[in-house]
Order: structure tokens, then C-alpha cells, then sequence
């Protein structure tokens, strides 16, 4: 293949091919290393507004534990199937997202005041009832 190729040349072209191999192989290990640690920045933003299911399968995918994933995603699966575990793991998040609400944004706390307010008065059922 290189017999009609100088030698110099033979050392220049294999210390080429080396360099792009481990230039590639870098940029493939930083990509996923970015995609990591913003899993872990999504997984804090997901704790610091009360979800923490997800947040937990979020860390489980930012270390490598991805059996632990899978069953965290089992978990999850099974959560969202009742209304009452989902409205359950959801109560925390309303409570933060109302709070912010009330301290940001009058129109959108509002809103949600007038809502409350008419559910006292006339009763509910929850959503695909």
C-alpha cells in the first residue's frame, strides 16, 4: 500500500492519522462530558422547583448509573398511572409555582387566585375523568 511512499512521508501521514483519531476521540469524550454536567445543572434546577423524581433520574444519567435509570424510570412510570400519586408528587411544584407567581407576576397570581376561587364553588373532577 505505502511501497512507493518515501518513508518520511510514511511517519508524517501515520502521525496524522494519530493526531485526527485523538483529536476525534477528545471531541467525542467533551461532548458527552458537557451533556453530563448539564444534566447535573437541569437536575438542580428540577430540585430547586420540587421535582426531585426527575431530578434524581437526571443524576443517575449524569454519573453512568444507567440500570439504576431504568428503574427510576419504572418508578416513575408507575407514579403518573394514578391521578392521586401524580397530583401527590406534583403538589410541591404547584406550591413553588404559585409562590413565584405571587412574588413576580400579579396578572399570572391573579389568575390563579380566580381559579382557586371558583373550584370552592363548584367541584371538579381531575383531568381524563
Amino acid at each position: 500500500m505505502f511501497y512507493d511512499v518515501p518513508l518520511i512521508w510514511q511517519y508524517v501521514i501515520l502521525a496524522g492519522a494519530a493526531l485526527a483519531l485523538t483529536l476525534g476521540g477528545l471531541w467525542l469524550y467533551n461532548r458527552r462530558e458537557k451533556r453530563r454536567k448539564h444534566a447535573l445543572e437541569l437536575a438542580n434546577l428540577m430540585k430547586s422547583w420540587g421535582l426531585d423524581w426527575f431530578a434524581e433520574a437526571y443524576d443517575m444519567y449524569a454519573v453512568g448509573d444507567y440500570s439504576g435509570l431504568v428503574h427510576k424510570v419504572g418508578e416513575i412510570v408507575k407514579a403518573v398511572r394514578s391521578d392521586e400519586a401524580m397530583v401527590a408528587k406534583l403538589g410541591e411544584v404547584v406550591k413553588k409555582v404559585a409562590t413565584y407567581y405571587a412574588a413576580n407576576d400579579a396578572t399570572k397570581a391573579a389568575e390563579l387566585l380566580a381559579i382557586l376561587v371558583a373550584d370552592k364553588v363548584r367541584p371538579t373532577s381531575p383531568p381524563g375523568a
